[in-house]
C-alpha cells in the first residue's frame, strides 16, 4: 500500500499542466488533493475528473502570491480534510526577458509568483504540520536553477532563491520530521512554455511522467527525504549549454 493513501496533499498551479497531472498521480494513490490556482472553472472540472475516478477533491481559488488568500487556502484545507502532509510548491511563470529590457514590475511579479509564493505556502503548512511528527513540502524548481538559460535574469534568479529555501527549510523542519525537497524538471510540455507543445517527442516530457517522478519523491517512509530530483532529456545540452 502506498505511504499516501489516505493522505492530504496540497498542490499549487494546479489548474493545468504538472499541477493538474500531480493532482491525478497523486489520486492514483489514494490520496486526497487540495487544488489551488487562479482559474476557478479549470480547478471545478478538475475536481469532476478526480471524483469520476474515486478520489476526494477540494478546489480553492487562489492567489499564492497573496498572503491571506495563502491561509484561506490552508483554513479551507484543514476545515475539509483535518490536516495536510504534503504541499507541492508548483505555481510559477516562465520569463526569458534580456536585463536591460526587463521592467521594475516583471521582475518583481516573477520573484513573487516563484518564489514569495513559496515561502508563504510553505509557512502556512509548516503551521499546520508541525508537532504532528511528519510533513513533506516539495518545491518545482527548474534546471535553470543548475544552469541558467540566456536572457532569463528573473527566471533564473527564482529558482536558485528557491534552490535555497529548499535547503533553508529542510534543516528547519529537521525537529518535527517535516522533510523539504526539491525537484528540477527540464522541458516540459505545458502551458507555461507553450513551445515545449510543438517540440518533436524526445525534446519534451509529458506533464504525467514528470507527476510521477514528483508523486515517488513524496511516496517514500516519513523519516526519509527524496531531496532532490532532476529529469532532462537526454538530447538537450544541459551539462554544458553554454
Amino acid at each position: 500500500m502506498s505511504v499516501l493513501q489516505g493522505r492530504v496533499a496540497v498542490v499549487t498551479g494546479a489548474s493545468s499542466g504538472i499541477g493538474e497531472a500531480c493532482a491525478v498521480s497523486f489520486v492514483e494513490k489514494g490520496a486526497k488533493v487540495v487544488l489551488a490556482a487562479r482559474r476557478a472553472e479549470r480547478l471545478d472540472a478538475l475536481v469532476k475528473r478526480l471524483e469520476g475516478m474515486g478520489g476526494q477533491a477540494l478546489a480553492v481559488a487562489t492567489d499564492v502570491t497573496d498572503e491571506v488568500a495563502v491561509d484561506n487556502l490552508f483554513q479551507q484545507a484543514v476545515d475539509r480534510f483535518g490536516t495536510v502532509d504534503v504541499l507541492i510548491n508548483n505555481a510559477g511563470i516562465a520569463d526569458s526577458t534580456p536585463v536591460d529590457e526587463m521592467a521594475l514590475e516583471l521582475w518583481h511579479r516573477v520573484l513573487e509568483t516563484n518564489l514569495t509564493s513559496a515561502f508563504l505556502c510553505s509557512r502556512a503548512a509548516v503551521r499546520v504540520m508541525k508537532g504532528k511528527g511528519r510533513g513533506r513540502i516539495i518545491n518545482i524548481g527548474s534546471i535553470s536553477a543548475r544552469v541558467p538559460r540566456a536572457n532569463s535574469p528573473a527566471y533564473a534568479a527564482s529558482k536558485w532563491g528557491l534552490d535555497g529555501l529548499t535547503r533553508a527549510l529542510a534543516i528547519d523542519g529537521r525537529e518535527d520530521n517535516i522533510a523539504v525537497s526539491i525537484f528540477h524538471p527540464g522541458i516540459v510540455a505545458t502551458e507555461i512554455a507553450p513551445g515545449a507543445v510543438k517540440l518533436p517527442d524526445d525534446l519534451a516530457a509529458d506533464p504525467k511522467d514528470i507527476a510521477d517522478v514528483i508523486i515517488h519523491m513524496a511516496d517514500i517512509p516519513d523519516h526519509l527525504n527524496f531531496y532532490e530530483g532532476i529529469v532532462v532529456q537526454n538530447k538537450i545540452p544541459f551539462l554544458g549549454r553554454g
